[in-house]
């Protein structure tokens, strides 16, 4: 399956968006270059998935080419919190032209993919997260929203959303509280390359059999740009640049710099490479 998170990164006075995950495909192998951050044709947000390949590559492939037929969606005029509603009922939808059932079934199974979508909202001057999941009650999907979590005590405020196994999850946000706890900063200010440090420590651990391959990340601005960054993987001395889970091939460049996983809170390094024809 999957592991991935979306949370607001507070640096000083600069805030900034960042989706990261780990770049697993199984299924009697493991496949550790699969895409599960999707740049969307607007460049303010991003659509990340957890689960079966089978139900999410096809939906956020239609939700990729709703937007690109919708002016007032790739313009960005549509708030992404009218577009959220839009690409849900366009997943529901596309859903309904399921046909040629086993016998004796009379609907399509439930998906088994979930789906995050996170970017900047201009309407309501803040970043976004919303959850995409199947309710079994309604048979459709829905969304829900990825809140400010505060700790017990003090003022802390910090959005994070995770999606993929929930025992993975479980173990991420266990680790993520002790880290905080250890820096002191569980009661107070917000996150910074925490998450992201928690999720590299989980594939390197090779606990959990479903998650694992680089690193992807992307970063979401106020001035409503998505940036893919590279990251040196599994480490900046003894790795290769990927990229969205790829490694990157001998003439490729990483066009907004490279993250070193053992450092994230570093400026990403430039690279500039030679063409090989």
């Amino acid at each position: 399956m999957t592991l991935g998170m979306a949370w607001v990164r507070t640096t000083g006075r600069t805030r900034e968006l960042i989706v990261a995950s780990d770049s697993r495909l199984s299924g009697g192998q493991a496949w550790d270059a699969a895409p599960k951050i999707m740049l969307l044709p607007r460049t303010d947000c991003v659509i990340s998935f957890a689960g079966d390949t089978n139900d999410a590559y096809p939906l956020m492939l239609q939700a990729c080419n709703a937007i690109l037929m919708h002016q007032p969606a790739i313009n960005r005029a549509l708030d992404i919190s009218d577009l959220k509603g839009h690409l849900i009922r366009v997943m529901n939808h596309v859903r309904a032209y399921i046909s040629n059932l086993p016998r004796g079934e009379e609907i399509a199974p439930p998906p088994e993919a979930i789906f995050m979508l996170a970017g900047y909202s201009w309407r309501m001057k803040e970043f976004r997260i919303w959850q995409f999941h199947y309710d079994h009650h309604i048979n459709e999907f829905t969304f829900k929203p990825i809140n400010f979590w505060r700790a017990r005590t003090g003022n802390s405020p910090k959005k994070i959303g995770f999606v993929g196994d929930k025992d993975a999850i479980k173990r991420a946000r266990s680790l993520l509280i002790s880290m905080l706890r250890e820096r002191r900063k569980l009661d107070q200010g917000g996150l910074n390359m925490e998450p992201l440090e928690v999720l590299r420590d989980i594939i390197r651990s090779e606990e959990f059999p479903s998650v694992g391959g680089p690193l992807q990340v992307v970063k979401l601005y106020e001035h409503m740009n998505a940036v893919p960054f590279a990251v040196y993987w599994p480490s900046r001395s003894n790795g290769e640049v990927t990229l969205l889970g790829r490694a990157l091939m001998p003439y490729e460049t990483a066009s907004f710099g490279v993250i070193d996983p053992d450092r994230p809170t570093v400026t990403p390094v430039r690279l500039e490479r030679p063409r090989i024809d």
